[in-house]
């Protein structure tokens, strides 16, 4: 019996604190601000909870303060801009409360009107490559349009302007495998836009060429080396390494 008392005072040490969560609708200006742009809590200055919007025109966030920040003041802010004035403290392990915030600034993010790779399939050999294109636009301007190539170890890239509203990169890779690449475009303001989809590149290495482009026997026809000279998802790379490899001759041989 004596040991029970021991037990849970050791356990409960365990458990941590319960966040005050707040979530609710963003009005004003912040009415239209969607996926991408951060909302932040801050208690004297300091940051206490952060959250990426991923529904247009609602927020949640948790804030994480300690004991001693019962009774302080929290200051929400959109993209760096704080809200109106709202007045709520925090409250050490509350129950979650519906807060609508009201923000104005500019909280609109860019457009994304073109986003594509092209071609499809290059080889790993750190020189053939991908295009990848875009147009995006925004009334404020832009400030920064990146791809996200980590999962290829080269981490996250600038795309270079075009003019125009139009921005491009080549993607290369010595790394194998099919990826999708994250792509985010940023305003002046902190708004962004994110796209997780429309980037699909697939890495091959030449021993993997026969098997995905010679059929189920892996040996390539005529027909089938027609077919991929004529196939614009494959790159320039790829059926020259096609052509060299089971065709001494070249192209005279189709």
């Amino acid at each position: 019996m004596s040991l029970v008392p021991a037990a849970s005072a050791s356990s409960s040490s365990t458990i941590p604190s319960l966040p005050n969560a707040f979530e609710g609708s963003l009005k004003g200006d912040a009415a239209q601000a969607g996926p991408g742009l951060v909302i932040s809590a801050y208690i004297d200055s300091k940051l206490v909870g952060s959250y990426t919007l991923t529904k247009v025109g609602q927020y949640k966030v948790s804030v994480n303060g300690t004991e001693q920040d019962n009774g302080k003041e929290i200051i929400f802010k959109l993209g760096g801009i704080a809200s109106e004035p709202v007045s709520v403290t925090y409250k050490h392990g509350a129950n979650p409360v519906k807060l609508d915030l009201t923000f104005y600034g500019d909280f609109i993010p860019p457009e994304i009107q073109a986003l594509s790779a092209s071609p499809k399939y290059i080889l790993n050999d750190g020189k053939d490559f991908s295009t990848v294109t875009a147009k995006v636009v925004d009334d404020s301007g832009i400030k920064s349009v990146t791809i996200d190539l980590t999962s290829i170890e080269q981490g996250v890239v600038s795309l270079n302007s075009e003019g125009g509203d139009q921005y491009a990169c080549n993607v290369v890779s010595t790394v194998p495998g099919e990826f999708k690449f994250k792509f985010t475009a940023s305003n002046p303001s902190g708004n962004s836009v994110v796209d997780t989809d429309s980037i699909s590149i697939i890495v091959l290495k030449e021993s993997q060429l026969a098997t995905t482009f010679g059929g189920s026997d892996g040996v390539f026809s005529p027909e089938e080396i027609e077919a991929l000279v004529n196939n614009n998802d494959v790159s320039s790379g790829i059926k020259y390494a096609v052509l060299g490899a089971y065709f001494a001759d070249g192209w005279d041989r189709i």
